[in-house]
C-alpha cells in the first residue's frame, strides 16, 4: 500500500490497520477530553487481539480488562454491557474457564459490525464503566 499499511486477512474478514489505529486514536482522544487515563483494545471476531493502546498513566491491568471486554462484545455480538446477567450463568463459567479467564463481561466495548456480521469488537477500560463504553463508541465511529 502506498502509506505502508497492508492489508491482511483475519480469520476471514479484511481488516486494515489504518481505520483501527484511528479507531484507537478517537477513542484517546474521548478519553483525553474527560481527563481519563484509558487502554483500548480491538479484537477480531473470534476475539484475537488485532490493536491493543494503553495511554501514559492507564493502570497496568486495564489492558487485560479492555481485550476482555472486547473479546465478550465481539463473541456475542453485542455490548459488553448487556451481557452481565449472562455472566451468572453455569454456561458463561464454562465458557470463560475455557478461555482462561480472559471474558469480562463488564459494561466498556461494543462490536463492530458490517451487514449484520460481527467484524469484531472494540473495548476500553480504566474510568468508569460508562466512560469506557463511551470511548469505545467513539472509536467505533471513527471506523
Amino acid at each position: 500500500a502506498e502509506d505502508g499499511i497492508r492489508d491482511r486477512d483475519v480469520t476471514g474478514v479484511q481488516t486494515c490497520a489504518l481505520p483501527i489505529l484511528k479507531a484507537l486514536e478517537a477513542a484517546r482522544g474521548a478519553a483525553d477530553k474527560i481527563g481519563v487515563k484509558l487502554s483500548c483494545a480491538v479484537v477480531d471476531s473470534r476475539g484475537d487481539l488485532i490493536a491493543l493502546t494503553r495511554m501514559d498513566g492507564a493502570r497496568f491491568f486495564t489492558t487485560d480488562v479492555a481485550r476482555g471486554k472486547a473479546m465478550m462484545s465481539a463473541s456475542f455480538g453485542q455490548p459488553s454491557g448487556s451481557l452481565g446477567a449472562f455472566a451468572n450463568s453455569p454456561f458463561f463459567t464454562n465458557l470463560n474457564t475455557s478461555a482462561q479467564g480472559r471474558l469480562f463481561p463488564v459494561q466498556g466495548a461494543v462490536p463492530i459490525m458490517r451487514n449484520n456480521q460481527v467484524l469484531g469488537a472494540i473495548g476500553c477500560s480504566g474510568a468508569t464503566s460508562q466512560q469506557d463504553e463511551d470511548a469505545a463508541k467513539v472509536g467505533l465511529a471513527a471506523f
